[in-house]
């Protein structure tokens, strides 16, 4: 009997081994902690799901979500959501291995890093606007599940858009996207440790903090962000030189320094900071305190000193309360009053990061499993968005935005051609201009033009348009400005005046060389009748233009060679005025095909 168990017990050690080994280390709410304070892990997580070529995140139409979230030993560690609300009810810790066996994924959402989705729609549940019913305001809330940042309705909470802004090249897990003094979206990244900037329209414009480029002794696993009075960008640091600070930039992006110095008033890990009129309110997940500053960033004292664990993101509400997202056990929205006392608590969905108050008195909040609506009676109204890494919530109003600051607009005339020339310092989501004429300066406008936009831009554009339609007398002209959303605006009216030609004339063509079509421009000082033709080189008519009466003043006319081959040829215009008079004149074009 020694002889045998003697035998046996390396094998049985061996076998606990590896049984511990491929057995996860983390508890569920463990996991989300450590990954939410060091996404690190997540993205290290989806870089292995990437090699494996296995989904980093899974959404399963029962309501079952699963994200991979580290890495231990070799495998990739996945969350697993079985409760959209209470994220730590029934939840797990599996790998890949445990996942195949327990779960068909035939119908599920399958996100990978480089494939392209499967079921992308499911737990989406997109709902247009009504007609009749637009609106500027909206809510950002970003999405780590797609690296995107989702549209919803400002007054009812609706999905109106999952890819407002989809960029995996520049967002790798966005934390909060909120409108920039400057009229850009701001979006913080926690793992890119930058703060990218979007046109109204969801178009990248570029790093905007740390000017430069990434700087991770500057900016290092950064939460959400803000802006102070004075229009300075005020980012919240997490890791590296500037660990438990907030630090400031100017408002091109360049940095200025820590707003709020390391630690003050005991800051242990800062995830949002909100202005009030007076104070500043800044979070910790590791205090698990919100502190409060003046508006110089100097410790104050603590607006909530105890009974929240993990603070995540702070909404300031209309009448002066304010709600804060508890991430951790015991979770919930907490709602306080301006002084910092208690008033309620809402825990039906828990897990929480971000939460915003909707006109009807609801809440939208976002957790690890999706975006939802409940009321202050703690209950569920509806899930919005299920199957998602939701984020920070932010009202944006994109009315007050001016697309395009035009700062000058003039026009003359040049050989009877009016010359239109203005410039604008800045543009945003600048479809182009359509030039508005009129010879009475009443309603009576005509659209005469359109010149394209450079989209969104803050260097200084300049523009031209030329008006060869013209005959004598006095011209107005406007331009109307129009924005990728269809909203535009009217310019000033500027006013010349155009007199006739005192003498023939016969211009040369343009362009020349030319190839099929150019144009021909000749001046009348009184109505004549005018026969234009074309001849080769040895004086044979190839072709006639025109023949007919024009009235007093500069023409064009556009001729179309393409039946002619490549070669040089002359144009004469012969042109007979009432009394009889006959101008006549010749000129040399060259067609090159």
């Amino acid at each position: 009997m020694r002889k045998i168990f003697l035998f046996f017990l390396p094998v049985l050690l061996t076998a606990n081994l590896i049984y511990s080994q491929s057995e996860p280390i983390y508890s569920f709410e463990e996991l989300m902690r450590i990954s939410e304070e060091n996404p690190q892990m997540i993205i290290e997580a989806r870089e292995k799901t990437s090699m494996m070529q296995i989904p980093h995140s899974i959404y399963l139409p029962e309501g079952i979500f699963i994200e991979a979230r580290a890495v231990q030993n070799e495998k990739v560690l996945f969350a697993v959501i079985n409760n959209l609300l209470d994220i730590y009810k029934d939840a797990e810790v599996l790998t890949w291995q445990q996942i195949q066996n327990r779960f068909d994924l035939s119908s599920a959402r399958l996100n990978y890093t480089k494939q392209p989705t499967k079921n992308p729609q499911l737990g989406y549940n997109i709902s247009p606007r009504p007609e009749g019913t637009a609106s500027s305001q909206y809510l950002l809330i970003p999405d780590w599940t797609a690296d995107a940042v989702m549209l919803f309705d400002a007054t009812t909470g609706d999905l109106l858009n999952q890819s407002f802004i989809v960029d995996p090249a520049n967002l790798s897990s966005p934390k909060q996207a909120r409108l920039a003094p400057q009229g850009f979206i701001s979006v913080s990244d926690q793992v890119d440790d930058a703060v990218q900037s979007y046109d109204t329209l969801g178009t990248f414009l570029g790093l905007f903090a740390p000017a430069g480029g990434v700087n991770t002794s500057i900016l290092d696993n950064i939460r959400g962000h803000n802006y102070r009075p004075n229009g300075n960008l005020v980012v919240t640091v997490g890791s590296s030189a500037n660990q438990n600070s907030v630090a400031e930039f100017d408002q091109s992006g360049n940095y200025l320094g820590q707003f709020i110095t390391t630690g003050s008033g005991g800051l242990n890990s800062p995830f949002d900071i909100v202005f009030r009129s007076n104070d500043v309110l800044v979070d910790g997940s590791s205090s698990n305190r919100v502190h409060r500053y003046d508006l110089n960033g100097n410790y104050l004292n603590d607006f909530v000193a105890s009974g929240i664990a993990f603070p995540q993101q702070i909404h300031l509400e209309a009448n002066g309360n304010v709600a804060v997202a508890g991430f951790s056990s015991p979770s919930a929205l907490y709602v306080y009053d301006s002084l910092g006392t208690l008033l309620s608590s809402y825990n039906i969905v828990t897990g929480l990061r971000g939460g915003h108050k909707l006109p009807n008195g609801n809440y939208i909040v976002t957790n690890g499993s999706g975006v939802h609506e409940i009321t202050t009676s703690n209950t569920l109204v509806r899930t919005i968005v299920a199957g998602v890494s939701a984020q920070y919530v932010d009202l944006v109003d994109f009315q007050n935005i001016i697309p395009v600051e035009l700062t000058s607009f003039s026009a003359k005339v040049v050989n009877a051609v009016v010359e239109l020339n203005w410039t604008t310092a800045t543009e945003l989501n600048n479809q182009g201009f359509e030039i508005f004429r009129s010879a009475q300066n009443d309603n009576n406008w005509q659209k005469i033009g359109f010149v394209p936009g450079f989209g969104t831009t803050t260097e200084p554009k300049n523009y031209s348009y030329f008006d060869q339609s013209v005959k004598s007398g006095t011209y107005y002209y406007r331009l109307k400005q129009i924005d990728f959303d269809g909203s535009f605006t009217y310019s000033g009216v500027v006013e010349t005046e155009v007199s006739l030609p005192t003498e023939f004339s016969l211009e040369q063509n343009y362009p020349n060389p030319f190839n099929p079509s150019t144009t021909i421009r000749f001046s009348l000082p009184s109505d004549a009748i005018v026969k234009i033709s074309i001849y080769n080189l040895i004086g044979e008519k190839v072709a006639d233009v025109i023949d007919k009466g024009f009235t007093a003043g500069v023409h064009n006319v556009v001729y179309d060679a393409s039946s002619l081959n490549s070669g040089i040829y002359f144009y004469k215009i012969n042109a007979t005025d009432a009394s009889g008079k006959i101008y006549s004149a010749t000129r040399k074009m060259t067609l090159l095909k």
